[in-house]
């Protein structure tokens, strides 16, 4: 069995433990609240011995004078306020440092703090103050000092405060106990064991005598229990009458049932029968369950099968996709170079220009040479005739030059945006010179057309970034007007805008040919999607400029169109700027 106390043991405990523990709590806040008042004393105390020396020590300081400022610092660390005392000069350095101190300079205090109270640490607090001097009506900062006092000062001026608050509590709480144990002894102690004593008297047989009668007693819980109690024994002889009825009646109850096994064991033998005509159908339905469960079995293996099947066509798929991508990739990079190759195609015919031209000037330079050496070695060479010759001769040198240079401009030209557009280096490029660089190199696709290009950008924009990227996109979104967007004999205008915004570089590029419908608009960046694949287009030029602007520069892009409102694409190019003037 399980130890008992007693309630009022246990109240009397409950009530005593919230008290001390409330009376503690109080205690305590009141010691905190006392040592609080007393170190503001002592900080305040501090104060007042700063303001009393405070002109005598910036004196000494203004004059350098260290062995007054040193008797000065004895004699106030015998004040008993003060525990610790550091002097500095206006530079920081220390002069006087005597007692129980800590760092100034770890305070960081600002150079215009002229007071300051240090909080505590580590039992430690005090009191900083700047020195100011005044001389021909000048204020001047000659140092500062910071006084201590300690924990143990402001305990031992707390100490008489403390006994009395200990005190008063100890005594209340004393005073409490002895009420409170005279209170539950009178008020429940007593009046609970007459109420035991009687209940040990109780006797079922009589009811009557076993009643509580708490005498005297005014408390209503104890009238409460009396009277329950005593409610319970009237009830109690209800259920003694009720309980001798029920008797009677069961007695009968089992005379009823002898009477009804009869009845059962008739309906039993008439039940058993037709139960057995039930279970013959059971049993013809348990051979029709097990045909269709074979039945499902059957079909669970045919459908095991199936899956097995389309599983096996899914990794077909899954190969057949990878090797499209692949294919997809393949065919971008041969988009590119299909596009570098048009490149070549029409700067061959350029370059080839300036070359035919320059052969004949070499061949006329070599035969006005070849008649001036025969001439020269039949002594039949005149002086007109040396003029004429050096004046044919310097004329096809000018003209040989002039078409070597312009051969060799277009070459270069070509070669660094061939160079770029296959490769992914990040270079540093001025973009107006090197734009024109592309569009210059993508001249000979003008020529055999009335369209013309439109080119602006500021002077200077000197950056960073994937060259062969820019390029590739500029020389896709030329070459797609010039298959896409104007029909046969029409002077079609191309413009290409670039700007500079902070670190993002802006082109705005359009056409006014026939443009393009909301439907042929959302396909645009779709791969092989052309309006004019019987015209040699793949498809995949926009679709090369929507993953260079997105993939390559993580850039943004936007389009709109409408027929016969040409098209306009929005490209913003995130770049490192090398020079912003």
């Amino acid at each position: 069995m399980a130890s008992t106390t007693h309630i009022s043991k246990s109240l009397l405990t409950n009530v005593l433990s919230v008290y001390f523990a409330l009376t503690a709590l109080v205690t305590i806040v009141q010691i905190w609240g006392e040592y609080s008042d007393t170190k503001n004393q002592l900080v305040q105390e501090l104060k007042n011995q700063h303001s009393t020396f405070s002109s005598s020590v910036a004196r000494s300081l203004w004059e350098y004078n260290n062995a007054q400022i040193e008797s000065i610092a004895e004699g106030l660390i015998n004040i008993p306020a003060i525990e610790g005392i550091v002097i500095r000069d206006d530079s920081g350095d220390i002069i006087v440092k005597l007692g129980l101190t800590e760092s100034i300079s770890a305070l960081n205090l600002d150079a215009d703090v002229e007071d300051y109270v240090i909080d505590e640490h580590d039992g430690l607090f005090g009191y900083y103050s700047s020195i100011i001097f005044e001389f021909a009506g000048t204020l001047n900062h000659v140092g500062d000092v910071t006084l201590f006092s300690t924990r143990d000062i402001a305990i031992e001026r707390l100490m008489i405060s403390l006994y009395f608050i200990i005190g008063n509590a100890i005594i209340k709480s004393t005073f409490l106990i002895v009420l409170f144990t005279m209170a539950f002894n009178r008020m429940l102690n007593r009046p609970m064991n007459i109420l035991t004593q009687q209940i040990r008297n109780f006797r079922l047989d009589d009811l009557e005598h076993s009643r509580l009668n708490l005498k005297g007693n005014r408390h209503a819980e104890f009238t409460m229990l009396e009277q329950a109690y005593n409610q319970l024994l009237d009830n109690l002889e209800d259920y003694q009458e009720d309980l001798h009825r029920t008797q009677q009646q069961l007695l009968l109850a089992n005379r009823q049932r002898d009477e009804q096994n009869a009845m059962l064991e008739q309906e039993v033998a008439r039940k058993t029968s037709s139960l057995s005509q039930v279970l013959t159908d059971l049993e013809r339905r348990k051979d029709e369950l097990e045909r269709r469960q074979e039945k499902l079995e059957r079909e669970i293996r045919q459908r095991k099968i199936i899956e097995e099947d389309l599983r096996e066509t899914n990794m077909q798929l899954q190969t057949s996709v990878t090797a499209s991508e692949r294919l997809q990739d393949q065919l971008i990079e041969a988009e590119k170079l299909a596009a570098l190759g048009r490149l070549v195609a029409g700067i061959t015919h350029d370059v080839n220009t300036p070359l035919g031209i320059g052969i004949t000037a070499a061949s006329v330079l070599s035969e006005k040479l070849e008649a001036m050496r025969a001439a020269l070695e039949s002594k039949q060479l005149t002086e007109a005739q040396l003029r004429e010759l050096l004046g044919a001769s310097l004329e096809s040198a000018g003209l040989l030059e002039s078409n070597l240079n312009r051969a060799s401009e277009l070459l270069t030209s070509f070669k660094q945006v061939a160079v770029d557009q296959t490769s992914d280096a990040v270079r540093e490029i001025e973009v107006k010179t090197y734009v024109e660089s592309v569009i210059q190199a993508l001249r000979p696709r003008f020529k055999a057309t009335p369209h013309q290009i439109h080119f602006s950008c500021p002077d200077g924009i000197k950056v960073r970034c994937n060259a062969g990227a820019l390029a590739q996109i500029i020389t896709n979104l030329v070459l797609n007007s010039l298959i896409h967007a104007f029909d046969d004999e029409q002077a079609g205008h191309l413009r290409l805008d670039i700007t500079q915004h902070g670190d993002w570089l802006h082109l705005d590029y359009q056409d006014d040919g026939k443009g393009l419908t909301s439907e042929q608009l959302e396909q645009l960046f779709t791969p092989f999607f052309t309006t004019r694949r019987d015209s040699g287009g793949s498809g995949l030029g926009t679709h090369i400029i929507h993953n260079l602007v997105v993939q390559t520069f993580t850039g943004k892009i936007a389009v709109k169109s409408a027929p016969q409102e040409g098209l306009t694409y929005n490209i913003r190019l995130p770049i490192q700027v090398i020079d912003r003037a």
